[in-house]
């Protein structure tokens, strides 16, 4: 089942990588590299657009700066042309299409998936922005505290998929996954 609103959807890729120790968006699965894979995702998904936050000369850039994902997310609504807005980290890469039309189901409401912050959907309106400046400016650069303040439903969590790849010991559970199927690596 698909969404019948038309969504925007924004890779949030702006971030150090430094747990990594390289460039998380440059990671190759399967011939590409980890941001196009997350950018097929969000067309898959249906994303009338996709926009990146990643600062650097071509993408969207923070105007709030070393203030995490909730500036990517204010850099992006500017550039937004939807209702609704489908939030992927850069680092989750074992999402599906179908995890990912369950949180687009959510009436329009705010969601996201149990433990887990992103992936997450936001409704737009111009408030938005205000809320998320005012969440910066106390400080607080949580993306759970704002969707916290949107009351979002929080949805079962799909197994595997929101494994998060921080590290490289993440990236390589990661890659065992995607090869053998497994979230253990194979000795």
């Amino acid at each position: 089942m698909s969404s019948n609103k038309p969504f925007s959807a924004l890779i949030l890729a702006g971030g150090k990588s430094s747990r990594m120790g390289r460039d998380k968006a440059l990671l190759q699965l399967n011939g590409q590299s980890l941001l196009a894979h997350m950018q097929q995702l969000a067309i898959n998904s249906g994303a009338a657009e996709v926009l990146v936050s990643r600062n650097q000369p071509g993408f969207i850039n923070d105007t709030e700066h070393q203030a995490g994902p909730l500036a990517g997310i204010l850099a992006a609504l500017a550039h937004c042309t939807t209702s609704q807005l489908l939030i992927l980290p850069v680092d989750t890469p074992l999402l599906s299409a179908a995890s990912l039309q369950q949180l687009l189901q959510a009436n329009g409401d705010a969601a996201y998936f149990a433990n887990s912050p992103l992936p997450c959907v936001l409704p737009l309106s111009p408030a938005l922005s205000e809320l998320i400046s005012k969440q910066l400016h106390r400080g607080q650069r949580s993306v759970k505290a704002l969707l916290s303040s949107l009351n979002a439903v929080a949805l079962p969590a799909p197994a595997k998929e929101l494994l998060n790849t921080n590290t490289p010991a993440d990236w390589q559970q990661c890659l065992a996954v995607v090869n053998h199927g497994s979230l253990y690596a194979k000795a």
